[in-house]
């Protein structure tokens, strides 16, 4: 008996049910494609905003507002302590143990002193002379105990009038901006500066609409105008547009998220 075979219809038929059933399956990876993308490109654009707020964070609360010496929307420039101590006599201070790491990395450009009266305020010494050692008995003579692990420090110029016990901190002066990526041509970066080192992309890429804000006393939110007078910040709002390096599949335009923190100062008073 002769085998019947398939017609030109129903070949047709079977041509035209396997177009459709394969431009479906073309539109759902399509479909996964374009989320997968933008899924990675949206965690790309977060993880711009949180590396650079984690460093922030935890560089930027050691500022007093005194320590603040240039501000602008795309810049803040301030006096960054590394290390704390306390005055013992003879410009001598006893300074709690740091990381050998940041200690070795740090520019040193002065000390800062804190006053004993009721105004208990921060006099920065700008200084180019690095402290050289100093001698125990500077503080055991004068009643105080020195810290174990850490360092006594004869510092320059003189501390003027400062008393037995004044606080102190030695500090680097460092600049945060935005500016054009060196990594990432085209692109905005943040870069971190330490007077007397070398200028650093610390994360990239970020919109061009990044930037400080400010804290003034008795405001319960920031403003975009530098105060007329920088002593009287009392912390910065740092807003920051991460995008992600590349655009999402289907668009022209990088995937943005924005991050906002609010880091106030130490020792500041609202």
């Amino acid at each position: 008996m002769r085998r019947r075979g398939l017609s030109l219809v129903e070949v047709l038929i079977a041509i035209v049910l396997l177009g459709i059933v394969g431009a479906g399956i073309t539109r759902m990876l399509q479909s996964q494609m374009r989320y997968f993308g933008k899924s990675t490109n949206e965690r790309d654009a977060r993880s711009v905003s949180r590396n650079a707020l984690n460093l922030m964070r935890a560089e930027m609360r050691m500022i007093e507002p005194a320590g603040v010496i240039a501000a602008a929307a795309d810049s803040i420039t301030v006096h960054l302590p590394y290390a704390v101590g306390l005055h013992c006599s003879l410009s001598t201070g006893t300074f709690v143990p740091v990381d050998s790491l940041t200690w070795a990395t740090a520019e040193y450009a002065g000390y800062a002193w804190r006053d004993t009266t009721a105004n208990a305020a921060y006099t920065y010494e700008v200084s180019g002379t690095d402290p050289v050692p100093g001698l125990t008995t500077a503080c055991t003579s004068v009643g105080l105990g020195v810290v174990p692990g850490g360092r006594e420090l004869v510092l320059a110029p003189a501390i003027p009038v400062a008393t037995v016990g004044a606080p102190l901190m030695l500090f680097q002066t460092v600049t945060y901006k935005f500016a054009a990526s060196a990594l990432v041509p085209g692109r905005t970066a943040l870069w971190r500066r330490v007077t007397g080192g070398v200028a650093e992309e610390i994360a990239v890429p970020f919109d061009a609409t990044s930037r400080f804000r400010f804290y003034i006393p008795a405001a319960t939110t920031a403003q975009d105008a530098v105060p007329g007078t920088l002593s009287t910040m009392r912390g910065v709002e740092v807003v920051l547009r991460g995008e992600s390096e590349r655009a999402s599949p289907g668009t022209a335009e990088p995937e943005v998220s924005e991050s906002r923190v609010s880091i106030l100062f130490r020792n500041a008073v609202q």
